[in-house]
């Protein structure tokens, strides 16, 4: 049965990319928690001696958002091992159940998105609805401009 330990070294080895001779080099674990802690997406802050007890064993209970934080920097790698929470935490593969709730627990350790949310769940279900359909026209907004009719473009005189 792999330890937390284990399969964090494992990432840190498939991390690897080759040097200027062409040797593998995995990333250091300074290297790592630098760019954990310099990462704008979360407010997490991790330091290389508490990676290194993360790596050797000694601690074994990290907070989701570290896990995440975590997660979130070898997912920028290329990387061939699967990446997620609980790929990282469990011995069986994941459901689509859990997989669901890691990326809920990932979105959810940013403090921008829990503060959006927090918000959302005060507005009445009509706000609500705007609100989705506004954030709709921004995660696609080729897509709802040539879906409604109103919208055109500058040169077909539209605003």
């Amino acid at each position: 049965m792999a330890t937390l330990a284990e399969r964090l070294n494992a990432w840190f080895a498939d991390a690897a990319t080759a040097d200027a001779v062409g040797r593998l080099r995995e990333p250091t674990t300074s290297e790592v928690a630098q760019a954990i802690s310099q990462d704008p997406s979360h407010d997490v802050t991790i330091s290389r001696s508490y990676l290194t007890a993360l790596r050797n064993g000694s601690q074994t209970n990290p907070t989701v958002s570290v896990l995440s934080a975590i997660v979130r920097y070898f997912q920028s790698r290329e990387m061939t091992l699967p990446v997620s929470v609980s790929a990282l935490i469990s011995e069986d593969p994941p459901t689509p159940v859990q997989e669901e709730k890691d990326e809920w627990a990932e979105a959810l350790s940013d403090r921008q998105v829990r503060s959006i949310a927090m918000r959302a769940g005060q507005l009445t279900p009509a706000m609500r609805e705007q609100l989705l359909s506004i954030m709709d026209v921004l995660d696609d907004p080729k897509k709802s401009a040539k879906s409604s009719p109103e919208a055109k473009s500058p040169e077909e005189g539209g605003a």
